[in-house]
């Protein structure tokens, strides 16, 4: 499974990095620390637990078919390399940028989510206390 991530991310790291070298993407926005800063939150947003059930038409919420997991897990381990990627183009480029601190901040953010992703098991079938859960990670619900 790792081996099939690094593949996925080696693969769309390099399309990035294509883009960069010829100006395709980013030459249409002169604000590049924006763009940077915008496509990492894309794929922040795919980083999250809700991810991980579905809905059932009462109401309730179930966990997904382990290969449905699989895939998912796979999904947010890129979305959480990508991510990252994008924020460090941020912090190591544009110090003055408006988004410069946001950036930094989710970086440390993405580090703590990441731990509790590592010590996730597929084959447990939890409920999870998010209260406890923000707690843990240290979060503030605004």
């Amino acid at each position: 499974m790792y081996n099939e991530i690094t593949k996925i991310l080696v693969n769309k790291l390099n399309e990035i990095k294509a883009n960069d070298n010829t100006g395709a993407v980013l030459s249409k926005n002169n604000e590049q620390d924006y763009v940077y800063y915008k496509t990492g939150i894309k794929y922040y947003r795919n980083i999250h637990t809700n991810k991980f059930y579905k809905r059932n038409v009462d109401s309730t919420f179930e966990t997904k078919s382990y290969n449905e997991l699989i895939s998912v897990l796979n999904k947010i381990y890129l979305s959480f390399n990508l991510s990252e990627y994008y924020f460090k183009k941020v912090v190591e480029g544009y110090s003055q940028s408006p988004y410069f601190e946001d950036s930094k901040a989710k970086i440390k953010l993405l580090k703590k989510l990441y731990k509790s992703y590592e010590n996730m098991a597929l084959e447990e079938n939890k409920i999870i206390n998010n209260e406890k859960y923000i707690n843990e990670m240290g979060l503030k619900i605004l």
